[in-house]
């Protein structure tokens, strides 16, 4: 069994990704990360634009180099997840349901290395995001939302 962790900030949850005997299935456990969400929430409240980069280094965001961060919209299945992201075959614990806005997926050369629950506040994205992404407030349709430049599908 090979075992991965990429731990994320003082107490914020730790996503354990690991290949499970003989299947060579991967598992990504989703985790609530208040940090990053909060980084996320300033936009809005601040209402000025900001770079993914900088809001995942203001988030203290500790994983590995990433290069594309994903949102999905809840509800999501897993084999569309899985399909979007090409990570055939990963299982994915604690995907978020009722209570919760989305999930975040941060990649790193196809494979994910962190995946993280959004309950607040909603974000828009299509597509993917890269770290000089663009976040801004969106209040189009008269809902408050966090917008994210979408740098490819």
């Amino acid at each position: 069994m090979v075992v991965r962790r990429v731990s994320v900030g003082i107490m914020v949850g730790i996503v354990v990704a690991f290949a499970a005997g003989c299947g060579g299935n991967t598992t990504v456990s989703v985790v609530d990360d208040p940090t990053l969400e909060s980084a996320f929430g300033a936009v809005l409240a601040e209402g000025q634009e900001r770079t993914l980069g900088d809001l995942v280094q203001a988030a203290d965001l500790q994983v590995e180099d990433w290069d594309r961060m994903y949102y999905f919209r809840v509800p999501l299945l897993m084999s569309e997840v899985n399909r979007i992201l090409g990570t055939s075959g990963v299982v994915w614990q604690g995907l978020p349901t009722v209570g919760a806005e989305g999930m975040m997926v941060f990649m790193s050369e196809g494979r994910v290395v962190h995946a993280v629950v959004d309950r607040s506040p909603a974000l828009a994205l299509s597509g993917f995001a890269t770290a000089d992404s663009v976040v801004r407030p969106d209040t189009s349709g008269g809902l408050e939302k966090v917008g994210v430049e979408a740098k490819g599908r």
